[in-house]
C-alpha cells in the first residue's frame, strides 16, 4: 500500500504543475481542462520526481519537481526556473503491468490542480497520466504517453 501511495505521489509530482496530474497521459492537453502536457517523468518512488519536456514550451517553467511520497494523494511541485508551485489532488490505481515492461507495475493517476502560485498551470486543470514503477523503484511514463495537468 505504501508503494502504491508513493507511486501516486510520484505521478502526482509529475503532474504537480499539473501535478501532476494528471496527470490521460496518452492524450495531449485538451478542452477537457488540461493546460500543460509533459512527455517525461524521472525519479524514484521513494525519492524525488521530475517532470519535463512540457508543452506549451515555457522559458521559466522547464521542469517541475517534488517529493514522491508527499504527492501520493496530493501535494505540491515546484517549477524550475520560475520557482512557482502547482498543488494537486490525486488518486491512483494499479493496472498491474499494463503498458509497462515486464517486472514493472503501472499506476494510472488522475486528479486536478487545486492551487499553487504557478501561472503555467491553473486551478481546476485536469491531471492524468500513466506511470511505470520498475522493480528498482524508478519511475517513468508509459511509453508513448504524456502527463496532462
Amino acid at each position: 500500500m505504501r508503494r502504491l501511495l508513493t507511486a501516486v505521489a510520484t505521478v502526482a509530482a509529475l503532474a504537480m504543475p499539473a501535478s501532476i496530474a494528471a496527470f490521460t497521459l496518452s492524450s495531449p492537453a485538451s478542452a477537457a481542462g488540461s493546460s500543460v502536457t509533459c512527455k517525461k517523468l524521472t525519479g524514484t518512488i521513494t525519492g524525488n520526481i521530475t517532470i519535463s519536456k512540457c508543452s506549451p514550451k515555457s522559458k521559466t517553467n522547464k521542469s517541475a519537481s517534488g517529493v514522491a511520497a508527499s504527492l501520493a494523494t496530493g501535494g505540491t511541485v515546484t517549477w524550475s526556473k520560475s520557482g512557482q508551485t502547482t498543488t494537486v489532488s490525486l488518486s491512483a490505481s494499479s493496472a498491474g503491468q499494463g503498458g509497462c515492461k515486464s517486472g514493472s507495475t503501472e499506476y494510472d493517476v488522475s486528479g486536478s490542480v487545486t492551487g499553487g502560485t504557478s501561472t503555467y498551470t491553473h486551478s481546476g486543470d485536469v491531471v492524468s497520466g500513466r506511470a511505470c514503477d520498475s522493480a528498482t523503484g524508478s519511475l517513468s511514463l508509459v511509453k508513448g504517453t504524456a502527463l496532462s495537468l
